[in-house]
């Protein structure tokens, strides 16, 4: 077993006896007095702040952790939706007619063939970013996309917005032409 601090420097011949004992003493006096006082030891201050230091460091790591965790979620969230953007595309080889659609407050333009468009235009199918290219993809495959990242989706046209019966026999009247393209 090892021997005290006091013990060692005794024996090394680097303190005395009553230089032991005249220190032993002055800390139970310092410590009588902080207790008379209620003031706290040079020791009990320094333990509390390393409590407070320790608590802190904690804290930071804590942050950092969760931190740490939101990206890992952002960047699984982003691998998710490129691979359902990937998977589900549509080819538009073959693809004449241009489709015009607004993104970031530009027009953009895209060939697609001409069922393509007419899908597109009924929102049975939409348009999603992928890095810098733009993609054709079925429209239930965009709305989970836009559930997990809402900015991945360019254009998808609402089938809501579609005219009643009504409001589709009064434009009836009128001719629309066959090569009208906005």
């Amino acid at each position: 077993m090892s021997k005290s601090l006091r013990d060692q420097l005794m024996k090394a011949g680097l303190a005395t006896k009553q230089q032991a004992l005249q220190a032993k003493t002055s800390n139970k006096k310092k410590k009588k007095q902080a207790a008379k006082s209620g003031d706290m030891t040079d020791q009990e201050k320094r333990r509390v702040e390393l409590e407070k230091e320790r608590q802190a460091q904690a804290e930071k790591d804590r942050e950092r952790n969760r931190q740490l965790e939101d990206e890992r979620q952002r960047k699984a969230l982003d691998a998710q939706v490129r691979q359902l953007i990937e998977t589900n595309r549509l080819s538009r080889d073959g693809g004449e007619a241009e489709y015009k659609f607004v993104y970031e407050n530009k027009i953009k333009k895209l060939y697609v063939t001409d069922e393509q468009l007419t899908k597109l235009e009924r929102g049975l199918l939409a348009l999603a970013v992928l890095g810098e290219d733009f993609l054709v993809i079925p429209a239930p495959v965009a709305s989970k996309i836009a559930e997990r990242k809402p900015e991945a989706i360019v254009m998808q046209n609402d089938k809501s917005g579609d005219l009643t019966e009504e409001e589709e026999d009064w434009y009836a009247d009128y001719q629309i032409p066959d090569d009208l393209m906005w």
